[in-house]
């Protein structure tokens, strides 16, 4: 028996890391009967005589979207142009980062191709006031990638952002060993071309980066009540509303709202915040249904 790690999966066979040797191995066929779904990040248990999955430890996290497990902290990766930035973007990924308890940190590519420095900072105030850290690189003029370089230390790192912002650009910047396939953005479709078509773990500084397929959407799921607590900014003030179930909307007491007007919390991030919530339906609504 031996304990391994699935560092990816490709035509239903898993490349599980165990000591350092790449074993490509399937999993036992009486998983399908258990409903049990052996992802990459997972922590495994390998037979070491017939070379199969034979057990999957418990998870410490696990993403629906990327399909990942044991991610502990998460990279968002925008671009600063083709495709622009989108703070709505942005917000509905820390959203996404806060649902799943990870540590989540904003990363602006492509800067050697923007001079607005401006927006540049408009975009890092918003941010930095609700304590999220923005980090602002090129991967052409090797920019800003050595504090972003310290961020993957000790952490399984999940980048997540849209197709053609440079996610696979970023990990052949922080290390040109990896050789990671790059997309080109298409003016004409005014989106990124995938490159990334599965999932993959990547060691580095004694951890793990996650390249992950890029996406034009992220559909959250999730119900009003939930949003209203696990937007960025929100997690400490929502528990100081006067109302438990508090939306942040047309409530009285409203400690959002307080911190709205205090200009603790940017009208950016609050005109994200009723977006997401229009969209996003109540908790009653899903069980009649």
């Amino acid at each position: 028996m031996m304990e391994g790690k699935i560092l990816a999966l490709s035509c239903g066979i898993y490349s599980v890391s165990c000591d350092e040797v790449i074993y490509h191995v399937p999993a036992r066929g009486f998983f399908r009967q258990e409903k049990i779904h052996p992802m990459v990040g997972d922590n495994v248990e390998l037979d070491d005589i017939n070379f199969i999955i034979q057990a999957v430890y418990p998870r410490t996290s696990q993403l629906k979207r990327p399909q990942v497990a044991n991610i502990d902290q998460m990279l968002i990766v925008q671009s600063l142009i083709e495709p622009n930035f989108s703070y709505l973007l942005a917000f509905k990924y820390l959203t996404y980062a806060n649902m799943n308890g990870l540590k989540a940190h904003l990363i602006l590519t492509k800067s050697d191709c923007y001079n607005n420095q401006q927006y540049i900072d408009e975009i890092k105030k918003v941010f930095n006031d609700i304590s999220v850290n923005v980090y602002v690189v090129s991967n052409k003029d090797k920019t800003g990638l050595e504090e972003v370089r310290k961020l993957f230390r000790y952490h399984t790192t999940c980048l997540i952002g849209q197709t053609g912002v440079g996610k696979s650009s970023l990990i052949n910047a922080i290390d040109p060993q990896f050789e990671r396939a790059v997309g080109e953005y298409s003016r004409a479709l005014g989106r990124g071309k995938h490159k990334t078509k599965e999932v993959i773990l990547l060691p580095y500084q004694n951890g793990y980066i996650a390249d992950t397929p890029g996406f034009s959407s992220l559909d959250l799921d999730l119900y009003k009540e939930d949003l209203a607590q696990y937007f960025p900014g929100f997690m400490e003030l929502y528990l100081k509303c006067y109302y438990s179930n508090c939306l942040h909307l047309s409530e009285d007491r409203c400690a959002v709202k307080k911190a709205l007007n205090d200009g603790i919390i940017s009208s950016v991030a609050y005109d994200c915040y009723v977006t997401l919530s229009n969209e996003a339906i109540f908790r009653s609504q899903r069980y009649s249904k």
